[in-house]
């Protein structure tokens, strides 16, 4: 029992990379918005619904689009 302790909490493993895209800036945005809807909510914590609505206030308020585009 005590071998599979050491094993499981002890003995230290490889992290594994999370974020692995190669993609930044608007590449990265663009392959938020366009994938699997889970995981904008992921990685920006909130759905792609809310992302646009606050886009939309955003620009609403005067705060336009970056010189990237996004």
């Amino acid at each position: 029992m005590a071998y599979y302790y050491n094993l499981i909490f002890l003995i230290p493993t490889a992290p594994i990379p999370y974020h692995t895209s190669i993609l930044t800036g608007e590449g990265w945005m663009l392959e938020l918005l366009n994938g699997h809807p889970y995981r904008i909510r992921t990685c920006l914590g909130v759905g792609h619904d809310t992302f646009d609505h606050l886009v939309q206030v955003l620009m609403h308020h005067g705060i336009s689009p970056s010189r990237n585009g996004i």
